[in-house]
């Protein structure tokens, strides 16, 4: 390599330029050749990824379609559901409340003995919208055990549901075991008979 330096360094001043233009233009050629190939293959890639965007888009496109119709069902289905909740709610209303004459009757067969009853209320409003009917029973028994079969008798009554102990104390007037109790229970609607 040094013996071609010297050998150039004695050749003619526009020789030399004349070889250096030639390796300059070697090298530019060679340089525009590597443009030109990554040009190529940027154009190939780009065209790639515009066909990749093209094909999600027309993926896109049909499952929003297919969504389209999935919101068109669950509207119909929830103005279904609201047509089906104000039947229900019709229904509910049209159950017939219970008769005094059913719940006295029922009370008289599940209450146990040692139970004396002071005051019954029976709450039924007009509508099912209105609330529920209730029944309040305010007594006296002879012991606690007693409030407890009591409230066990309530909850397994045809007529009633869900009762509930809301207060229990002492009775001194007779006795020293006596409980002054008040119960709630919630009156089971009667379904209307169907017809012949």
């Amino acid at each position: 390599m040094e013996r071609r330096v010297r050998e150039l360094e004695f050749l003619p001043e526009d020789h030399l330029r004349a070889h250096f233009r030639r390796r300059i233009g070697f090298i530019r050629s060679w340089l525009l050749l590597a443009v030109g190939l990554a040009m190529v293959l940027w154009s190939l890639q780009v065209g790639e990824w515009v066909r990749n965007a093209r094909a999600e888009l027309v993926a896109l496109q049909s499952t929003s379609s297919v969504v389209e119709a999935d919101v068109a069902k669950v509207r119909m289905l929830r103005a279904e559901a609201r047509v089906c909740n104000r039947r229900l709610n019709l229904v509910q209303a049209l159950h017939a409340r219970p008769t005094v004459s059913a719940v006295f009757s029922d009370l008289a067969a599940i209450l146990p003995d040692g139970v004396v009853l002071e005051e019954v209320v029976m709450a039924c409003p007009d509508s099912a919208a209105a609330g529920r009917s209730m029944l309040r029973l305010q007594g006296v028994a002879d012991r606690e055990t007693t409030v407890t079969q009591m409230l066990a008798a309530l909850e397994g009554s045809e007529t009633l549901r869900e009762a509930s102990l809301v207060e229990s104390k002492p009775c001194g007037r007779e006795g020293p075991d006596r409980r002054a109790f008040v119960v709630e229970a919630n009156l089971v609607p009667v379904s209307p008979a169907k017809e012949p």
